[in-house]
């Protein structure tokens, strides 16, 4: 059994907030941080089989509510006396999640994957209209290109201050607060007569899109046993790296139209819209404390009986509380975390190149080939269907992380899944030569969208191995660790299409893309490192787990 490095552990929780936060530990009656040892053993929980491994969200109020509530249902089954007022869901009860129809199930899953297919889109759509816009205000490509830039910053912020309301409030009320103020600002992008208008309206997007995104995941774990999990995890795991390149191939179309390039904003705000009501006539509240709370304070209602309580409600601290402490910690983990740094560089660096992709292709395609803008847009097929074929190889990485777990008596290890990061971060470097001495104008342009493919396969192959593994190596600081990646990738995302075009105008397309590719080559060999020797940093790391 794994647990935290205890004698560095503590130097983390010198601060006032994370003191109180000890403090409020004991006060619901759990183990202290530094008695993660004694609460795993006393109530048999096992991490990696549960679907934080996939899908981390409120890790803080989660850990208290399931070791606290595991531990009851452990200490009634060996007939130890526990506090009868405590509120508990049993099997059949209205909040049991897991035994809603599977019919509802579909529905749920549906909604969640369409409308992070619909945040997503919205991040990259602006890109192909740009021109458009450039026209209209009378701006010039740097400006103009803050409409895609602002919209990744804000996803990217966002996350750090609005993941806790769900943790007081639940994911509904999340979800539906978060799209109601995404439509709001997009109609602002779409009737705004003045480019401030609209470059504010697109970050407040994407920060309050990015509500949905940093819970969504969590409403899998809800609703699905371990054993049905897999498929639907799967397919949501596709949407957010399928938004980005559809976004630019409906905005080819539309700006190759006659129509007003606002309509491409007209028809995602709708769709937006119509995701919002569905989300509030489809989805139920589904978050587990949340639902444990409002039954106790039905029950209380009902019967009179005030003692009767939830878990979440003994714990004291409050949404700001929460709030700073979900900002802090992010940051504090690049700070003090040098492989969590790197990791996230890493994958920011991975992603940036994706979103320059939104200013590189149109030019390289216009420029070698002479497309048009409808043909720009669908050059970004070749990155969407190398992220699609390679969505089913994580059952493979999945099968070499047991492989090698059994080669270790048994014990398994966060660095087994670095397998998939060091072949995606072969392939990336690979992808990006190959698209560089493809883009001739003799060469036919199906060599280099057939290039762009391998390297959707090897981000997505990146990605799936650095968030799995952040998730096993920062255990009980999962979702700090998952909301600094998100920082940092959506930083660098952000920056790059600002000088992307520049960039592929003084090198040319050839060099421009080999020198990405040298840069992603020279990031590959931190995977056979950590892999090698992630134990030992994780060792040293005050926020990790070591054995």
């Amino acid at each position: 059994m794994e647990t935290i490095n205890s004698r560095e552990h503590a130097k983390s929780l010198s601060s006032g907030t994370e003191s109180s936060l000890h403090e409020n530990l004991r006060v619901c009656g759990l183990p202290g941080v530094q008695n993660e040892r004694d609460s795993e053993s006393q109530v048999g929980l096992e991490r990696s089989d549960t679907n934080y491994s996939q899908y981390p969200d409120q890790a803080l109020l989660d850990e208290i509510v399931l070791i606290h509530s595991t531990r009851t249902r452990s200490n009634t089954e060996k007939g130890i006396t526990v506090d009868p007022n405590e509120v508990t869901i049993e099997d059949g009860d209205a909040e049991d999640m897991y035994s809603i129809p599977m019919v509802k199930k579909v529905v749920i899953s549906f909604l969640m994957c369409m409308t992070a297919l619909n945040v997503t889109m919205l991040s990259s759509c602006w890109s192909l209209v740009s021109e458009k816009i450039m026209s209209e205000f009378h701006v010039g490509h740097e400006v103009s290109t803050l409409g895609v830039s602002l919209f990744i910053w804000g996803m990217g912020v966002g996350p750090l201050f609005l993941s806790p309301i769900s943790e007081y409030y639940g994911r509904k009320a999340t979800y539906v607060g978060g799209l109601a103020l995404t439509v709001c600002f997009e109609i602002l992008t779409c009737f705004s007569r003045n480019l401030g208008g609209m470059l504010f309206g697109r970050f407040m997007s994407g920060f309050f899109g990015s509500a949905f995104l940093s819970v969504a995941g969590g409403t899998f774990s809800d609703i699905f046993v371990k054993e049905d999990i897999a498929v639907p995890v799967m397919l949501f795991s596709l949407c957010p790296f399928m938004g980005p390149s559809l976004g630019p191939l409906i905005a080819g179309f539309i700006a190759d139209s006659n129509a007003d390039y606002r309509w491409l904003f007209y028809s995602l705000t709708l769709w937006t819209g119509t995701l919002l009501i569905s989300m509030l006539i489809f989805v139920p509240e589904t978050y587990r404390p949340v639902l444990l709370a409002r039954k106790a304070a039905k029950l209380r209602k009902e019967t009179g009986n005030q003692d009767f309580f939830a878990p979440l409600e003994k714990v004291e601290l409050t949404l700001f509380q929460s709030t700073i402490l979900s900002a802090k910690r992010p940051l504090l983990l690049l700070v003090r975390d040098p492989m969590m740094l790197v990791l996230c560089v890493y994958t920011g660096l991975i992603l940036a190149i994706v979103y320059l992709f939104f200013v590189s292709f149109p030019y390289t395609f216009r420029t070698v080939w002479g497309f048009g803008i409808s043909a720009q847009g669908m050059s970004f097929l070749g990155l969407l269907t190398g992220m699609v074929v390679s969505s089913p190889f994580s059952l493979v990485f999945g099968k070499i992380y047991l492989h090698l777990t059994k080669k270790n008596n048994g014990i398994a290890k966060p660095e087994f899944r670095f397998p998939s990061v060091i072949l995606g971060g072969l392939l990336s470097p690979i992808a990006l030569f190959m698209m560089a001495w493809t883009s001739y104008a003799n060469v036919h342009w199906i060599g280099l969208i057939v290039c762009s493919s391998l390297y959707g396969v090897g981000t997505s192959f990146l990605f799936s191995g650095v968030f799995t593994y952040t998730v096993d190596a920062y255990r009980l600081y999962a979702a700090s660790a998952m909301a600094a990646n998100s920082f940092t990738r959506s930083t660098m995302a952000g920056v790059f299409p600002l000088f992307g075009l520049q960039m592929y105008e003084k090198l040319g397309v050839h060099w421009a893309t080999m020198l990405l590719g040298f840069i992603s080559l020279a990031m590959s060999p931190f995977a056979f490192i950590f892999y090698k020797k992630g134990e030992y940093l994780r060792s040293r790391s005050p926020y990790g787990w070591s054995e």
